[in-house]
């Protein structure tokens, strides 16, 4: 409890504190004479004055400010400092003061994600591992390929073989890559994808369906096979072959396609469900070792055709107890061989097939318990609620596969800087245009302003994020201080947005916008920003208490790939 209110109280300082410095910073530098810097609201609790200024802390901590002289119209100011008064300086000057707030908590997330980034000294390697069948990539790229370039430009590591995908859809992208030790070059189209983001935003990216992990040597047994008479069984993870670790299903392939004819040792581990272990806490799946010792087919077909093993990628592990896909009478280890009588090439392709479009009546043709079978049923629309209030409908599904994937190792980043320093703008552009795109959806009347946030939410996201360690704190703080920037250069009277319009009033008057114009406008802006916090302090309650509960969105669980 103490570590999360302290988490708290340091994140709020933090931002506070880096949006009063630039204020703070450009008054000094001006020769403004700063009266008061104050983290926080309220009755002084502590603090210490240095020179002519008071540097304290107050009560209440949602807030700060930087008290200059001559910034509220009623000071009395000694003829030896009228110079030095905020309300004395030039237009430009006044104007550069007050921005320089904002713009500190616009550019602190750069430093917060620099920081985070920099630590990561560790990328992935830029290997294909997966490459899913019916794919742009499929048969172009291999796994094992090594990517030294795209489009000319060198890549070291799978984070920008990524990127480079995204970035081209429908874009010839030319691949040089290392394939068993030797140079090869490629060309390949990534096919345009579209995935809608919150804010009814939709984004088109390049998607090849290559992904870094290899998936592991598991098996799906067709029945019967020469396999399935050796005993093997779907889901089996084969461990050795002639005695020669296998550890991925690559080299089973490889080993199993020269196989003609002859007698195969091979050793494998099943998995067998233990139901409310640990007392009834959890299900859990143990390992059992096995042997098998099967026989090929003799002749040059296909090794599926040959041993009756294949990738276990279309191999349901898991049917939801209450879903259509169950009532119809799928179950664990039932291979999907057909919708709509269409064959999916890829888990992949018959989940995007599946889920797209309206809910409809669905045909299944699979295969289960040695025999055929054909079902039909229909998805079931499930309506989202997001964080932001928006609605949404979609097709949920009850099916999951099992295709466990192991990645090669980390290598090291080549330049942590550059990386580092590159990621940080990235990610501070990224999140500026979705916070602004959020204010501007809200002001609209598209976003309802149940999904205002105030202290309570943010102390339950900092509480939240303490497993992600740094980078999701960071993060955190990175989000909170652009929408703090961004706040507070909405042209309301009493935030920096507010003086920034007098301002630009009184360059195209060139005077002063009239004090009793200002003070009504202040008594205003001050009644909406009351207005905003106590609006965030009930929906906060609200979420606490109960009264509104919102899911996320709804998806089936499927290998991330690019």
């Amino acid at each position: 409890m103490l570590s999360n209110v302290v988490r708290f109280l340091a994140l709020i300082g933090a931002l506070v504190f880096v949006h009063e410095l630039g204020h703070f910073a450009w008054a000094k530098a001006y020769g403004i004479k700063v009266l008061k810097f104050s983290l926080g609201f309220g009755p002084r609790i502590f603090g210490i004055r240095y020179g002519e200024t008071d540097y304290c802390i107050g009560l209440v901590p949602f807030g700060g400010f930087v008290k200059m002289l001559g910034e509220d119209p009623s000071d009395e100011i000694p003829h030896e400092d009228l110079p030095r008064a905020f309300h004395a300086q030039p237009l430009a000057r006044r104007f550069v003061v007050v921005l320089a707030g904002p713009l500190m908590s616009l550019l602190f997330p750069v430093l917060l994600y620099f920081v985070a980034l920099l630590g990561r000294s560790d990328l992935t390697a830029p290997v294909i591992g997966t490459v899913a069948a019916g794919y742009a990539a499929a048969g172009v790229l291999l796994p094992g390929d090594r990517v030294t370039a795209i489009d000319g430009a060198a890549v070291s590591s799978f984070e920008e073989v990524r990127e480079a995908i995204a970035r081209s859809p429908r874009h010839a992208l030319r691949f040089d890559v290392e394939r068993g030790g030797q140079p090869v070059t490629v060309r390949v189209t990534p096919e345009a994808v579209t995935t809608a983001l919150p804010f009814n935003e939709r984004v088109t990216t390049g998607f090849l369906g290559v992904s870094p992990g290899f998936p592991l040597p598991v098996v799906g047994v067709r029945s019967p096979s020469p396999a399935d008479t050796a005993g093997l069984r779907t889901f089996d993870t084969v461990t050795m072959y002639r005695g020669a670790p296998v550890r991925r299903w690559a080299d089973l392939e490889a080993a199993l396609t020269r196989s003609h004819g002859s007698t195969v040792p091979l050793a494998f581990l099943r998995p067998r469900a233990i139901e409310g272990a640990l007392g009834g806490l959890v299900d859990l799946e143990v390992f059992d070792p096995g042997l098998a010792q099967i026989a090929p087919e003799a002749g040059t077909g296909e090794m599926t055709t040959r041993t009756g093993i294949e990738p276990s990628d279309l191999y349901l592990s898991d049917v939801a107890a209450d879903s259509p896909e169950a009532l119809m009478g799928l179950r664990r280890g039932a291979r999907v061989i057909s919708l709509d009588g269409t064959v999916p090439p890829s888990w992949e392709r018959f989940i995007a097939a599946l889920t797209e479009g309206p809910a409809r009546l669905r045909t299944l043709r699979f295969a289960i318990d040695r025999h055929e079978a054909v079902g039909g049923f229909s998805l079931r629309p499930v309506v989202m609620t997001d964080e932001f209030g928006e609605r949404s409908v979609h097709l949920r599904t009850g099916l999951e596969r099992w295709r466990p994937i192991v990645s090669d190792p980390p290598i090291a980043n080549p330049a942590p800087v550059r990386y580092a320093l590159s990621g940080a703008l990235s990610e501070t552009a990224e999140a500026m245009r979705f916070l602004s795109l959020g204010i501007v959806r809200m002001l609209q009347g598209r976003v309802p302003v149940t999904s205002v946030g105030g202290p309570i939410a943010i102390y339950d996201a900092s509480r939240s994020v303490a497993v992600d360690g740094v980078w999701g704190y960071f993060r955190l703080m990175a989000l909170i201080s652009l929408n703090l920037g961004l706040l507070n250069l909405l042209p309301v009277p009493t935030l920096d947005g507010g003086h920034l319009l007098f301002f630009g009033m009184e360059a195209v008057m060139r005077r002063p916008v009239p004090l009793r114009v200002r003070q009504v406008a202040s008594v205003l802006g001050l009644l909406l920003v009351v207005g905003v916090m106590v609006l965030a302090f009930r929906n906060d309650l609200e979420r606490k208490l109960g009264g509104e509960v919102r899911v996320g969105r709804a998806s089936p669980t499927v290998q991330a790939r690019v």
